[in-house]
């Protein structure tokens, strides 16, 4: 008997550059990734060493990016395209082969499909032992997973409602550092509106309480005051690691200490820096959204978080509601290692696809074809929102960088803002924190109780307000990446609390002299 496979799900392709050529480098980055970004018409630099780096030019300055999954940057494309059709001349890069069927007989296959991550769990015997299909989570079983600590991945609406008995919740999720100049200049803009008196004021749900999002965090140039603003605001924090340190693969390698240092570690910024209480610390987002499958989940679990948000779906038509790891997930798994055995009672808020005007899908709103126009920008949220809205009423997550917002001369900042609007139109739609809808999730409110509940209730006289003064602590001769040892670099953020006596880190994330 012989089996057909695919040759891709057989070999990881290597994405960096097939050369050593010392790059010279200022202030961490390559002194030809200045030069390019000088020229006020360039929008981005490509990374000669590595072919999923590149740099997004701002005001004349390169800024670090790496390219999800195993995408590749493509300068031609202006972004980061599949392996096998990205074009990148400038780290040398050669596409793999296009993948063909080919027949395998079972001793074949036992070397090669028996040991892909991709096939582990997947219903089908592929090693001659069974060893792939051994420890595996069992299919769920509706009857005995129930609310409000199991829940199957699928597209059904949890309660047994209908579309148009429950609200659409928007999950605006906001990954990576929080800069002062991003809280400044742009969230100060999604999340408050001008009004006619031509005032700008939060964002309303329908039941009074402001519009809020998620923030998953990373330490390295985040600004703790603009944290603490935000928090006393009614938005959540959210762990997305420390160093967020690269290579991206090395996030599936590291040791349970590690990753507990790393994700746990920040716990205590938010707290020391930001007053925000470590309970208050819920969710956690893997960086490069790279895990190492079951052991990382437990893990978190164990770390007392309620959920993780690093796993992508393409269940998206009807889009899957979020759900726990007790059974096996029919969610799919991009990334591997995945999360095969069992972990009950542990909540995923999975980063449910998108297709761009591309026609390709994406996790993240900046991984989507770039908008040509406002009006393309538009047409991209909301074709992805009636998805959901027109469907089962999934949360809608809205996964969004900064990268979005620059050098586009504000199109994509004013179609983001106008379909806000329009969607607030709605008194069905509510923009809440990942860890409200989970509430909402577990204990389902029909939309015409919302108003008599406290599932997206706005209280918040015990959260630590904004001081008027913050600190501004400053440290010198950094050498944390981009920064090194030859290139040395200072790190600066404001706080409401004492300036630490040494840079926090994941080793010191207390920051103790």
């Amino acid at each position: 008997m012989k089996f057909l496979v695919a040759l891709c799900a057989l070999v990881y392709v290597a994405v960096a550059a097939p050369f050593n050529d010392k790059i010279e480098k200022r202030l961490g980055v390559p002194i030809q990734a200045e030069i390019d970004c000088l020229d006020l018409a360039l929008n981005f630099s490509s990374d000669a060493t590595d072919c999923q780096v590149f740099y997004l030019c701002g005001n004349g300055w390169p800024y670090i990016r790496r390219c999800p999954g195993d995408t590749v940057w493509s300068p031609a494309d202006e972004r980061c395209m599949g392996k096998y059709v990205a074009i990148n001349d400038v780290c040398r890069y050669e596409a793999p082969d296009l993948p063909v069927e080919v027949t395998l007989t079972p001793e074949e296959l036992d070397s090669a499909a028996c040991y892909d991550p991709r096939f582990r769990c997947d219903g089908t015997v592929n090693c001659n032992d069974g060893n792939d299909e051994a420890g595996c989570a069992p299919a769920c079983d509706p009857a005995a997973c129930r609310l409000p600590d199991c829940k199957c991945s699928n597209a059904e609406i949890p309660g047994g409602f209908l579309a148009n008995e429950i609200p659409q919740m928007v999950l605006i999720g906001w990954d990576e550092a929080l800069r002062v100049e991003d809280y400044n200049h742009l969230l100060q803009q999604i999340l408050k509106k001008v009004t006619p008196a031509r005032r700008r004021e939060p964002r309303a749900n329908p039941n009074g309480c402001p519009a809020v999002a998620t923030f998953f965090t990373s330490h390295q140039f985040t600004d703790y005051a603009a944290v603490q603003s935000l928090y006393s605001e009614g938005n959540e924090f959210a762990a997305h690691s420390i160093t967020k340190k690269l290579p991206a693969e090395q996030w599936a390698l590291d040791s349970d200490a590690e990753l507990s240092a790393e994700y746990s570690g920040q716990r205590v910024m938010f707290n020391n820096l930001a007053g925000v209480p470590p309970t208050a610390v819920k969710g956690v987002r893997s960086a490069y959204l790279q895990t190492k499958g079951a052991d990382y989940v437990k893990l978190m679990q164990e770390e007392g978080f309620a959920y993780d948000s690093s796993y992508p779906t393409d269940k998206m038509d009807p889009p899957y509601w979020p759900y726990t790891f007790d059974y096996q997930s029919s969610a799919g798994c991009p990334i591997p290692p995945c999360v095969t055995e069992s972990v009950p009672g542990m909540w995923e808020m999975p980063l449910v696809d998108w297709i761009d005007t591309n026609d390709t899908l994406c996790a993240n709103v900046d991984s989507c074809y770039f908008p040509n126009d406002k009006a393309e920008a538009a047409q991209l949220l909301m074709s992805n929102f009636r998805r959901h809205y027109d469907s089962n009423r999934a949360p809608f997550t809205l996964n969004l960088r900064a990268r979005w917002f620059l050098n586009d001369g504000y199109h994509n900042l004013e179609a983001l803002q106008e379909f806000l609007d329009e969607i607030q139109e709605n008194n069905d739609v509510y923009l809440v924190t990942y860890s409200q809808a989970l509430a909402w999730i577990q204990n389902p409110v029909k939309l015409s109780n919302i108003g008599r509940s406290d599932v997206f209730a706005c209280n918040y006289a015990d959260r630590t307000p904004l001081c008027e003064h913050p600190n501004l602590c400053g440290y010198h001769n950094i050498t944390h990446e981009p920064n090194d040892e030859e290139n040395q670099g200072d790190r600066f953020f404001q706080t409401c609390a004492d300036c630490p006596a040494a840079y926090p880190w994941v080793d010191n994330p207390a920051g103790t002299a």
